[in-house]
């Protein structure tokens, strides 16, 4: 993994300490960056610290659950937070029209 790009996916941030244990291991075993994503993210307790020191270079998540718990700071900074609505309005589209 030296001087490689990780790149951590998952189904959702809750604790946050899987995803800073992961990464920092991918730090130690020589990524430069470590980016992550996930579908929802939770950000419970203290994930918010454990996630903003600095071992991951951005974390992507959606909106199906609000980001209300991330305070400003450096892990904010980092997070973008993807609008899932044109997403889930296809899927409602594609089980009311009929195909045939």
């Amino acid at each position: 993994m030296e001087g490689r790009c990780a790149i951590i996916v998952d189904d959702l941030i809750g604790s946050g300490a899987t995803l800073s244990l992961v990464a920092g291991h991918c730090r130690a075993l020589g990524a430069t960056e470590v980016h992550a994503a996930a579908t929802h993210g939770l950000f419970l307790a203290d994930a918010c610290e454990k996630l903003g020191n600095g071992m991951l270079t951005s974390v992507v998540v959606t909106d199906s659950v609000a980001p209300w718990r991330v305070p400003d700071g450096p892990f904010l900074d980092r997070l973008t937070v993807l609008d899932s609505t044109p997403l889930i309005a296809e899927a409602i589209k594609h089980m009311h029209v009929s195909t045939g």
